[in-house]
C-alpha cells in the first residue's frame, strides 16, 4: 500500500512568516540606493545587482558557512560567523557584492541544516519503523539545540522521522523514508493517539531564514525549560512553506544548493551501524551521501 492510497487523518501546519533580524542585508530597489538623473535613472541599481550577483556566486564563502555548520556535529560550539561580513551602502557594486558575499554564506550554513535534517529523518524513521514502536518512542527523546547547524539539524529530522516511521508501520504502508519525508515537507503531519505523539511536538521545524543568528536563538532560550524549542518564524523547512513571503522593497533570492565537492563529499560517504539517538543498529545501508543525493533529485523533480 502506497501512501496515497491510504486514508490519513492530516494536521496542518501552519507556515512561519519571515523574520529579518539584524545583520540581515536586505536586496535594495533603486528607491533604496537612490538614483542618478542624466544616466537613464538606475546605473546605480545595475552595479548593485553586478556586484550581488559577483559576490553570491564565491564559493569560498558558501563553503565556509557550510563547514562552519558541520562544525556543530556532536553538539559543538555555534561557529555561524556571517556577522563578520561587511555591509555598505556605498559604493553600488561593493554594497551588492558584500551582500551577495552574505547570502552565499547564509545559505551554506543552512543547506547543512537542512541535509542533515534529512540524516535525521531517515535515521529515526528506520528505528521507528517495527513491532515495538510504541517503546522505541517512549524511550526517545527529543535533543533541541537551536543553533542551525549538523547536530540541530539532525535532531529535529530525527525526531519527525520517527513519528512518520512508527506511524507507517502501525498503518502498514511500506518502509519508504524518502516518500515519507517528502510527504512530511509537503506540510502534512501525523499523530500517534496510542503514545499522545505527533510530528510538530516540538514547534515548527525551520530552515532557518536569512539573519537568523543562532547566538541570538540561543541566547533567547536561556532560562526556559530544558528541551523546550524556541519557536522562530523563518522560511519553512516544509517545501510549501512561507518562502514565497517578501518584505517591502526586498528580494530574497531562493536558498541555493550546490554540487557538493569532493572534499565536503567525504563528510557524508558513511553509513553509521548505529544513531547519536540510539543503541539499536540501524537496517539503513545507504550512506548520508546517498540520502542527500536521493533527497536532490525528488527537489528537483528527477
Amino acid at each position: 500500500m502506497n501512501r496515497t492510497a491510504a486514508s490519513i487523518s492530516l494536521l496542518a501546519l501552519a507556515a512561519s512568516g519571515l523574520l529579518f533580524l539584524s545583520g540581515c542585508p536586505a536586496t535594495p530597489t533603486v528607491q533604496d540606493r537612490g538614483t542618478q538623473t542624466g544616466n537613464g535613472g538606475d546605473w546605480k541599481q545595475a552595479d548593485y545587482d553586478r556586484g550581488f550577483s559577483d559576490g553570491f556566486l564565491v564559493d569560498d564563502e558558501y563553503w565556509r558557512g557550510f563547514d562552519e555548520s558541520y562544525g556543530t556535529v556532536d553538539a559543538g560550539p555555534i561557529l555561524y560567523s556571517g556577522g563578520d561580513i561587511p555591509y555598505l551602502t556605498s559604493p553600488a557594486y561593493d554594497a551588492g557584492y558584500w551582500d551577495g558575499v552574505w547570502y552565499a554564506y547564509n545559505d551554506g550554513y543552512f543547506v547543512e541544516y537542512d541535509y542533515a535534517f534529512t540524516i535525521g529523518f531517515s535515521e529515526g524513521y528506520d528505528l521507528a519503523f517495527w513491532p515495538d514502536w510504541a517503546d522505541f518512542l517512549a524511550n526517545d527523546e527529543h535533543l533541541e539545540y537551536l543553533d542551525g547547524g549538523f547536530t540541530d539539524g539532525y535532531n529535529d529530522g530525527f525526531s519527525e522521522g520517527r513519528v512518520l516511521g512508527a506511524y507507517d508501520y502501525k498503518t502498514g504502508l511500506d518502509y519508504d523514508w524518502l516518500d515519507a519525508m517528502t510527504y512530511y515537507r509537503e506540510g502534512n503531519d501525523v499523530y500517534l493517539d496510542e503514545v499522545g505523539l505527533g510530528t510538530g511536538a516540538d514547534g515548527p521545524v525551520v530552515l532557518y531564514t536569512y539573519g537568523t543568528d543562532p547566538n541570538d536563538l540561543v541566547g533567547k532560550a536561556a532560562g526556559k525549560p530544558e528541551n523546550t524549542a524556541v519557536i522562530s518564524e523563518g522560511r519553512s523547512i516544509r517545501r510549501n512553506g512561507a518562502g514565497t513571503a517578501k518584505a517591502a522593497k526586498t528580494i530574497i533570492p531562493d536558498i541555493s544548493y550546490r554540487a557538493l565537492p569532493d572534499n565536503e563529499r567525504a563528510h557524508f560517504n558513511t553509513a553509521p551501524a548505529t544513531s547519536p539517538r540510539s543503541s539499536a543498529a540501524l537496517s539503513l545501508t545507504t550512506t548520508w551521501a546517498q540520502r542527500i543525493d536521493a533527497y536532490r533529485a525528488v527537489q528537483s523533480g528527477g
